[in-house]
């Protein structure tokens, strides 16, 4: 009888101590993110500030001829900051959001700021992934249809698009996510991972400078 109930407290002393290392875990888990959320909205900030000193201020002079509308598939310019490459900036007042956009995207590089995914602004279909971060895409699920944003080329071009539609694809459907004739696409990891909040707009302006 003592053995069995040496056996019970045992064993209730392993289960209370793995359930404790789990809040440690959990807790640890909680700390990084905060941490690191925190971190990606802080390197944003310092690219998108050194980004808009090197961007070229729109002026009153008369329009520039447009290059981009004579050769739409003529490749975006991008500006080199702390060895990363970057195509402009995309502001989402609607979010109070203002964010250097990097030329090619990988996971390390969605940890600095959003990046280009595929397509180009001059041709019309620019897709934007950005990581789930609040400072990031994290709130793109707060739009609605009609909000508008801003994407400002290193040359200072500005691109007004207004928000269409939003929708959710699974991570796996990359050709849905690149499917219809859509001006920019925007998109970014859900909660659980497994799908993708897509946000989907139209071109209404753009006003090019030299």
């Amino acid at each position: 009888m003592k053995q069995k109930n040496k056996n019970g407290m045992k064993k209730g002393t392993i289960l209370i101590s793995f359930g404790l290392l789990l809040i440690v875990l959990a807790l640890s888990l909680t700390v990084y993110n905060i941490w690191d959320e925190k971190r990606a909205g802080q390197e944003a900030s310092e690219v998108l500030e050194k980004l808009t000193e090197e961007i070229d201020e729109p002026t009153e002079e008369a329009e520039a001829e447009m290059l981009y509308q004579m050769y739409p598939d003529m490749e975006m310019p991008a500006i080199q900051i702390d060895g990363k490459r970057y195509l402009g900036i995309l502001e989402i007042p609607a979010l109070d959001l203002r964010l250097p956009i990097m030329e090619s995207w990988s996971y390390p590089n969605l940890k600095i700021s959003p990046c280009r995914y595929e397509g180009s602004v001059y041709s019309e279909d620019l897709i934007i992934a950005g990581h789930d971060y609040r400072s990031h895409f994290g709130l793109l699920k707060m739009l609605q249809k009609g909000d508008q944003m801003t994407l400002i080329d290193v040359d200072g071009n500005q691109f007004v698009y207004e928000v269409a539609g939003k929708e959710v694809l699974a991570g796996t459907d990359v050709e849905e996510m690149k499917s219809g004739d859509w001006d920019m696409t925007l998109f970014t990891c859900t909660y659980s991972g497994r799908t993708r909040m897509t946000i989907r707009c139209e071109l209404i302006s753009s006003l090019t400078y030299r």
